[in-house]
């Protein structure tokens, strides 16, 4: 599957790693599998891996619209969430750019970031610098960036 989703458990941290070509339908379809997730809870933050993403089968009018439905659900639910995407490449970047244009345009709760990497993450949302252990092994390549002084 294009899109692969675990939650980052006991992290509030849903991780979604996006690999080839992604579809519109294929990124609804994660969205339902991760809301269906026992283990999930609003206000979760999100974290797109966007590093093996080659390309996208996604239209600006598709992607207005989704946008504006997960601003909306997260509104509704009246949680702020960060949504970090990490990028590597020209494709992921310029999706990840209309993802984070668009919610900049929705009255929502959810804010977008684009990082180059995991540390970022745990950084901006203050957590200890052992949880990137909870992320795949892949994703802990930085992890000696991480300050020696974080908890």
């Amino acid at each position: 599957m294009p899109i692969e989703v675990q939650i980052l458990s006991p992290a509030p941290l849903v991780y979604s790693r996006f690999t080839g070509s992604v579809t519109l339908d294929e990124f609804a379809a994660s969205s339902q599998t991760l809301h269906g997730n026992p283990d999930f809870y609003p206000g979760m933050h999100m974290i797109l891996d966007m590093r093996n993403l080659d390309d996208f089968d996604v239209g600006f009018d598709e992607m207005k619209a989704f946008t504006a439905n997960i601003q909306k659900r997260h509104k509704e639910r009246g949680e702020a969430v960060f949504i970090f995407i990490v990028c590597s490449n020209e494709q992921s970047t310029w999706l990840a750019e209309m993802f984070r244009s668009l919610s900049d345009v929705e009255d929502g709760l959810a804010s977008v970031e684009i990082l180059q990497g995991f540390p970022d993450i745990l950084a901006i949302l203050d957590l200890p610098r052992g949880t990137i252990k909870l992320f795949p092994e892949d994703c802990q390549a930085e992890a000696h960036l991480l300050s020696r002084r974080s908890s």
